[in-house]
């Protein structure tokens, strides 16, 4: 499928990486190992806790989704710039940097109820955005003609 328009092109290979994300997210939530879901980190933004219901919490998930895709349309705008060789591993690196930036700045904020975390929160989080980047960058090359191989 091409896409001809790199905004609309970014927003729905952010979208494609942060339903991946939130795939193994909610896996490792359920599980057990992480004590907090994507969705909860905007609810938290959003309404300053966590979702009290049904409805609270498919709004903070819709956020976030609109929320992944902006930072897809982002990259979408960075890669051109950047060049696109090693595709994979700069969506990767901007998962990660995207992740890092994230966790700091909560930690800067001290926003209530994402610190401390434990290790299986952190970890699952990190590979959720290491999933974001590569299933962005694997989005953007197969929908338009920016990234080369």
């Amino acid at each position: 499928m091409l896409i001809q328009d790199r905004l609309t092109r970014g927003f729905f290979a952010g979208l494609a990486g942060g339903v991946a994300m939130n795939i193994v997210n909610l896996i490792s939530y359920y599980a057990g190992i992480a004590e907090l879901r994507f969705l909860d980190w905007a609810a938290h933004t959003i309404y300053g806790t966590k979702p009290q219901n049904f409805a609270e919490t498919v709004f903070a998930q819709g956020v976030q989704l609109i929320f992944v895709s902006i930072l897809g349309i982002i990259f979408a705008y960075l890669i051109p710039l950047l060049t696109s060789r090693n595709y994979l591993f700069r969506g990767w690196l901007y998962g990660t940097i995207i992740w890092f930036s994230l966790y700091g700045l909560s930690m800067l904020f001290k926003i209530e109820a994402t610190t401390p975390l434990r290790m299986g929160t952190v970890a699952t989080d990190l590979v959720g955005a290491s999933v974001f980047g590569l299933v962005l960058a694997e989005a953007l090359h197969r929908w338009g003609e920016d990234i080369k191989v």
